[in-house]
């Protein structure tokens, strides 16, 4: 059998760490999370930084949207689709994650929206990592070198940012367990250990 994992994280959670563990573990599975970046950028014109600093900044307001872009030409061809920069990126990018599904049965996606992207297929495995505000905090310390108070402030921002693109783009709660087949909290289990529940599903999936 094939599995397509993927996994929504909390900022500071260790959802990437978990995928990178799990890439080390099973070598023929492939992980898609920031290299999702680079191919994005290639396919749409716009530099990874345009990417990177902008994938995720979604609100309802059009003339945002402008504005954060820096672009005098707001709109782009999707197909038979107009979109404005933000747009055009997701609609890029979620046809790159179904192509990618479609050429490896078993892959493992970190984040954007791929759960909902690949919503019909069978293959399907979605995730959430979660973990509480103190256990977040302190990783997002130790990783960047920070206050805690700066981290408290790193993390609500993420958070808050993709929530905000989730919801946006999906229609759905972001993080909302009834969204996910497994919710799993690293506060409690640790990261080793929720990574080893994982590997378990892999096993059992690919049996």
């Amino acid at each position: 059998m094939s599995i397509l994992l993927t996994i929504s994280r909390e900022y500071g959670s260790g959802g990437r760490e978990i995928a990178q563990r799990l890439s080390e573990f099973y070598t023929d599975i492939p992980v898609f999370d920031r290299k999702l970046i680079d191919m994005t950028a290639d396919k749409c014109g716009f530099s990874t930084k345009f990417i990177q600093e902008n994938e995720e900044r979604m609100t309802n307001s059009f003339l945002f949207n402008i504005a954060v872009s820096g672009i005098y030409s707001p709109i782009y061809r999707a197909g038979d689709v107009e979109a404005v920069p933000q747009d055009y990126v997701f609609l890029t990018q979620s046809k790159i994650i179904t192509t990618l599904a479609e050429e490896h049965p078993s892959a493992i996606f970190v984040g954007r929206c791929a759960d909902y992207i690949l919503r019909d297929n069978p293959n399907l495995f979605s995730v959430f990592i979660t973990a509480d505000m103190d256990f977040r905090i302190k990783r997002t310390v130790e990783e960047l070198g920070v206050t805690p108070e700066k981290a408290a402030s790193i993390v609500a921002k993420h958070d808050k940012s993709r929530r905000r693109h989730y919801n946006y783009y999906t229609g759905a709660d972001w993080g909302a367990r009834a969204n996910y087949h497994m919710v799993l909290n690293t506060g409690k289990l640790g990261i080793g250990a929720a990574t080893d529940i994982l590997k378990e599903m892999i096993s059992y999936a690919q049996a």
